[in-house]
Parts: structure tokens; C-alpha cells; sequence
């Protein structure tokens, strides 16, 4: 007879081991850091500082021209509001109309309102920006996964100052080649499509364009599914631009599914954590102006509402308009504190998935990352230098 094979069972399961993707959402805790949120803020500032300028000098103050920055500001809060909504739900539908309307619908829009200019320039701006305060960020995060620094913030700053063409170069080399692949394209419906006869030899060379075509497609989609691994990646690995488009594409292509629910674990993590800052943060503004108000007799509070709606509040003496305008500065700075958050936790939550994703592929642990002393891009130890000769 045959005998029964022994039972068996599982006693213990560490799921946070099984399931690893759950890690992300440990970002929504590490993006509390104040350091993170004061550079998120400072990253933050630069972009804002930007656009602002531009609105200044490029509109007149009675002009009826739509500003392009405050266009901008406008869409981005409909398409953060959009996307929480359509990650809570579940719509994947919604979800890809609202990265439709951020990627491609705004700056298209932008671009044929006679705005090119401004689409191009504030594009390098934000990459510039990014490439600073993300990557630093992406790097205080990879080195807190590793747990051997306790206060990376000087070593992070000085990789990332010295490398930070390497992060801007991961942001913009997919659109800067999608870019000349346009151009060719112009060019050739310039040349072979504008004279008579020679327009033949455009019907008869359209397949070229067609091929120049899915370049640009697949530049822009590549970027598009990626574009938040680029900056984890060059923190990470201190890779030149180039190469982290090609680990961030690649991994993507390896792994679809399991990077789809990274990405969803992301947004999810976002949506959970805007509800707990957002509420900490009106009740902490609610409660204090209800208490403060209660027995002041003045009017500073009620113009402070005033500056925060954007709308005119009466005249009054000038310390009642110092006052008010000093109460709406603390109170925006409230917003701004949810706002840094928000970029910290997107750059800490990307880092820690590019990781997993590393991890799928490659099999190469969370916490091996690149250090100071290692060959860039690599993990190998730099070589040693070859001995003085002996005289």
C-alpha cells in the first residue's frame, strides 16, 4: 500500500516579504521627514519662481491673454484631482484620460495658443529643477533603504551636485530625441511635399517618415510609462542619462503587469496620504483661526481670508492690512508644507519601486546601491591605481 504523503503547513508567513509591492506605501511615512518636505518645498519654489517670471514679463498687466504658467497651475490641479479620483475608483479608463490630458492635451494646447516658447523653456526649467530637488530626494531615499547612513543629507547633496547633468539628461533625452525626429519629419515635409514632381519621391520615401513616426511613438510612450523610474534610477545606480532610459524602459518592458500595480500602489499611497495631510492640515487652519478669531475684536483674520480667496477685502489701516497679509503668508505656507509632501512622497515612493523592480529583473538587492568609491553604473570597486615605479 501506498503510504500518505506527510502533511504539510505553513506556520509563519512574513507577507511583507511576499508581497513586497506593499513597501511603497512605507513613502507616505518617510515623505514626512521635514528635510525631505524643505527640499520638496525649495524644488517646488524654483518651479513656481519660474513661471511666475514668465507670466510677468511675457503678459501685460491689460492684457486679456490666458498666462500660460496660471493655465498651467489650473490643469494641474484638475488633472491631480482626476487622477486621485480615478485611482480611489478603480477606472483605469479615467486614469489614462487624465494622463492623456497632463502629457499630451495641455501641451498641445499650449503650443497651438502660441505658447511653443514658453512649452519648451519651462520644460527644461522643470527638468532642471527636478534633476535637483527629485533626485536628491531619490537619493535620500535609496540610501534610507540601505539603513548604513544615518544623515546622508551631505553625501546625497554632493552626488547630486556633481551629477546632476546626469539627472537632467534622464529627463530630457527621450524628448529631446523625440524632438529631432519632429524636426526631420518637418524638414521632410518641407522638402518633398511643397513642390510639384518632387512630391512623388514623398509618396514614394513616406515610409521612411512612417518609421521616424514610430520613433517619436515609441520615445513618448517609452517616457510617458517610465518617466518615474529615470531620476530613481541615476540615484541609485549614478548612471549617465542615457543608460537610465534604457534600465527604466527595460525593466518596464520585463515586468508590465508588475510595474502597472507599482504604479497603482503609487497613486494609491498618493490618494491615501493627501486625505490624512489634507485632513491634518484644514483642521489645523480651521481650528486655529475659530480659536483665535473667537475673542479677537479686530478685522486681520478677515482679511487674511481675503488675500487667500484672491479677492479684494475693504480698506483699512496699514497694520490691520500687515497683519492680514502676515496671517495669510503662515497659512499659505500650511498649503505649501501639502504640496512639498506631495513631491516628496512621489519621489520616495518611485525610488522604492524602481527597487522592486530592479529586484524582479536583475535579482539585485533593495539595498545595494551605488557608493562613493564604486565605478559608476556598476557596483564593481573602482580599480586601484597602479604603484609609483621603483627607482
Amino acid at each position: 500500500m501506498c503510504e500518505r504523503p506527510p502533511e504539510s503547513s505553513v506556520a509563519h508567513i512574513r507577507f511583507g516579504s511576499v508581497f513586497r509591492f506593499g513597501s511603497i506605501l512605507g513613502a507616505i511615512g518617510a515623505a514626512l521627514n521635514p528635510r525631505r518636505i524643505g527640499i520638496a518645498m525649495f524644488t517646488l519654489a524654483l518651479l513656481v519662481g519660474g513661471g511666475r517670471f514668465w507670466d510677468a514679463v511675457s503678459t501685460s498687466s491689460d492684457s486679456t491673454d490666458v498666462r500660460p504658467f496660471n493655465y498651467v497651475v489650473e490643469q494641474a490641479e484638475q488633472f491631480g484631482a482626476n487622477l486621485v479620483t480615478a485611482t480611489l475608483k478603480a477606472e483605469p479608463t479615467a486614469f489614462a484620460s487624465a494622463l492623456q490630458s497632463i502629457l499630451w492635451d495641455l501641451p498641445s494646447t499650449l503650443w497651438t495658443n502660441g505658447n511653443a516658447l514658453f512649452v519648451i523653456l519651462f520644460g527644461l526649467w522643470t527638468a532642471a529643477a527636478l534633476a535637483f530637488g527629485g533626485g536628491l530626494l531619490c537619493r535620500l531615499e535609496a540610501v534610507g533603504t540601505t539603513g548604513q547612513d544615518k544623515d546622508p543629507l551631505g553625501p546625497a547633496m554632493a552626488m547630486v551636485i556633481s551629477r546632476w547633468i546626469a539627472f537632467f539628461g534622464a529627463l530630457v533625452m527621450p524628448l529631446v530625441l523625440a524632438g529631432v525626429l519632429a524636426f526631420i519629419l518637418l524638414l521632410f515635409g518641407l522638402l518633398f511635399f511643397s513642390f510639384p514632381v518632387i512630391d512623388v519621391l514623398g509618396g514614394l520615401f513616406y515610409g521612411i517618415a512612417l518609421v521616424l513616426g514610430l520613433g517619436i511613438s515609441l520615445l513618448l510612450l517609452g517616457f510617458a510609462v517610465s518617466c518615474p523610474l529615470l531620476l530613481p534610477a541615476v540615484a541609485a545606480e549614478n548612471c549617465d542619462g542615457p543608460d537610465a532610459m534604457h534600465r527604466a524602459i527595460a525593466y518596464v518592458v520585463a515586468c508590465p503587469l508588475r510595474w502597472l500595480l507599482y504604479l497603482f500602489t503609487i497613486l494609491l499611497g498618493l490618494a491615501m496620504g493627501l486625505l490624512l495631510v489634507l485632513t491634518v492640515s484644514e483642521l489645523t487652519v480651521h481650528m486655529t483661526g475659530s480659536l483665535v478669531n473667537q475673542w479677537a475684536g479686530g478685522e486681520s483674520l478677515s482679511h487674511a481670508n481675503a488675500a487667500m480667496n484672491g479677492t479684494d477685502s475693504a480698506d483699512a489701516v496699514w497694520h490691520t492690512q500687515w497683519a492680514g497679509g502676515l496671517v495669510a503668508f503662515w497659512m499659505g505656507l500650511v498649503q505649501w508644507i501639502v504640496a512639498g509632501w506631495s513631491l516628496a512622497y512621489v519621489m520616495s515612493a518611485s525610488t522604492r519601486a524602481y527597487l522592486l523592480l530592479r529586484l524582479s529583473c536583475d535579482g539585485q538587492d533593495e539595498r545595494e546601491i551605488w557608493w562613493p568609491g564604486l565605478i559608476r553604473g556598476t557596483l564593481a570597486p573602482n580599480p586601484p591605481s597602479s604603484p609609483d615605479p621603483v627607482e
